[in-house]
């Protein structure tokens, strides 16, 4: 029994040497007149284990031997299509852009019952985190946490009904399968393959799969993508940073209480902005080109109070973008491209568009800081409001401790965040989740609330003499409320900020809240820059910067 990984070319490799990166020694694999394709091997040089330095003063080094390792790539023609078949550490000769991305996942899916899952291989949209689920009998992707809307399938492990494809299946971009085929029926078993990968019937089993993809970094579609962005970043460039579809967020969660505000310099001279915008970007680099070199390297700040950095992140990696092209939709959000399927793009913005906009007293946001703003909000509110915010309750469990809300009164339960990438707005809609769900279901919720409530706020207690089963909220409202510096009508959040937000709203609309409402905080203009500190005068820079008012 042999394992194989393997690989399909993109259609327009046209020869098994356009799909290498590396040098690597050819052999013609043929019998007679059938010529089964070609092997490519590049032995590594022989070297002492790493371990054997720790025996060098013992023991002669010739006598813990060496170790050696060979890579390989045998490319097999198929119908007009090329395989690439890795060995060892075959896959790094390999161009990352030469394959087709989704390949193995595709052909396991179609291979398999939609009951017939071993292992999952997912990524959160949101929270970039990476996990593998593996259950001891087969299961439904459901089975394995799959959240359909808001987790990147990237693999998956099964046992497909058809013996033919091989005993076990494993397919992401690769497709790893154990078979004891030999080399002159490996074209069949690879044409077999290859009509799975062509077939859309795993969509009867499997239609969430496609709703979302993430491309490879640098490949192919990928790299265009990238040049499509640096046409939107030159247009914003001329249009002082405003452009439809591209802006700047920041891609993770800050820590309010130490981060006083954002710079793209260390410049004391630039000022300290209160969000990431791209205006402030094109301001602050006028007169450069915005290269997709100068995206990557250029970075935007939290500063704190003295402008000390407090973290970085590429420019990069803090536009979200997103881009029509070629009749399909893409997003880049945190540093990655993804494929969206426009069906799944039109249902989450007609959900987010339905979402009960909140018209309350909620007031301009003019402060230093979003603990700043809450106070405000709730001193100038006549006891409209109680503060809730940093009172954390301890729950216990997995929780440990939560917060009720930020502010709260008359049945209304609102929730404040700075304008963020999706990762930081998500983060704000599975508070007011987690919230939700322990004031649903959590006994002790409602007198833990309401030891920090103020007396005529307080929360309906429970029946006394009656067993808890799950508490009535159909009176309650949760609000979630962005501050947002965006001087564009509405209330615009990045799309998988939006998928989640859809998420949310489903599940707590279930458990039988009377509203779930989205709320845009305007800003003062006077608080989008803080200040620009009084410094020593310099020597001018080489280029010259447009200067900016405060």
């Amino acid at each position: 029994m042999t394992t194989f990984t393997i690989y399909l070319l993109r259609e327009e490799i046209a020869t098994a040497e356009d799909a290498l990166i590396d040098k690597a020694q050819a052999h013609e694999i043929a019998d007679g007149l059938s010529r089964y394709g070609k092997l490519f091997v590049k032995p590594t040089r022989a070297r002492p284990p790493k371990w054997a330095v720790l025996f060098d003063s013992y023991v002669p080094r010739d006598v813990l031997g060496v170790v050696q390792s060979t890579s390989a790539v045998f490319i097999v023609p198929v119908d007009g299509r090329l395989f690439a078949l890795t060995f060892g550490q075959g896959r790094f000769l390999l161009s990352p852009d030469a394959y087709e991305e989704r390949f193995g996942l595709v052909v396991t899916l179609n291979a398999i019952s939609s009951n017939a899952l071993r292992s999952v291989d997912k990524r959160a949209l949101v929270d970039d985190q990476n996990s593998r689920v593996q259950n001891s009998q087969a299961a439904s992707a459901l089975s394995f946490g799959v959240d359909i809307e808001r987790d990147l399938v990237r693999g998956i492990v099964g046992r497909p009904e058809d013996i033919r494809f091989g005993r076990r299946l494993a397919g992401a971009d690769a497709l790893t399968v154990t078979s004891d085929v030999e080399v002159p029926k490996l074209k069949r078993l690879l044409r077999r393959y290859l009509k799975a990968f062509q077939s859309k019937d795993y969509l009867v089993n499997f239609p969430w799969v496609d709703q979302v993809r993430q491309l490879i970094p640098k490949g192919q579609t990928a790299t265009r993508l990238d040049g499509l962005l640096v046409e939107k970043m030159k247009e914003a460039w001329g249009k002082n940073g405003l452009v439809d579809g591209c802006w700047l967020a920041v891609p993770d969660i800050v820590d309010w209480a130490v981060v006083d505000g954002f710079k793209f310099t260390s410049s004391r001279s630039e000022g300290v902005m209160t969000d990431l915008h791209l205006p402030g970007l094109v301001q602050e680099y006028l007169d450069e080109e915005p290269t997709l070199s100068f995206l990557r390297k250029h970075y935007a700040m939290s500063v704190d109070e003295e402008e000390r950095v407090v973290d970085r992140w590429s420019v990069y990696r803090c536009i979200h973008c997103e881009i029509d092209d070629d009749g399909k939709s893409f997003i880049l959000s945190a540093g990655r491209w993804f494929e969206v399927d426009r069906d799944f793009v039109g249902a989450v913005e007609s959900y987010f568009e339905n979402i009960p906009r909140y018209v309350g007293p909620l007031p301009i946001y003019a402060h230093a800081n979003e603990d700043e703003y809450n106070k405000a909000v709730v001193l100038g509110s006549e006891q409209r409001w109680c503060l809730m915010d940093k009172k954390m309750l301890p729950v216990g469990g997995v929780y440990d401790k939560v917060e009720f809300c930020d502010i709260y009164g008359r049945n209304e339960i609102v929730h404040v965040k700075h304008y963020g990438s999706s990762n930081v707005l998500g983060h704000l809609f599975n508070q007011g989740l987690v919230s939700g769900e322990l004031l649903k279901s959590h006994p002790p919720y409602v007198d833990l609330a309401n030891k920090e409530i103020s007396v005529q706020h307080q929360l309906l207690a429970d029946p006394e003499g009656v067993k808890f089963v799950a508490r009535d909220v159909a009176k309650y409202t949760i609000v979630f409320a962005v501050i947002s510096q965006s001087d564009k009508p509405g209330l615009h959040l990045p799309f998988f900020a939006k998928v989640v937000l859809k998420s949310v709203c489903s599940r707590l609309l279930d458990l039988g809240y009377a509203r779930i409402m989205v709320a845009k905080i305007s800003c003062d203009p006077s608080v989008r820059y803080k200040r620009v500190k009084s410094v020593e005068p310099r020597k001018p820079r080489a280029r010259n910067r447009r200067s900016r008012g405060v």
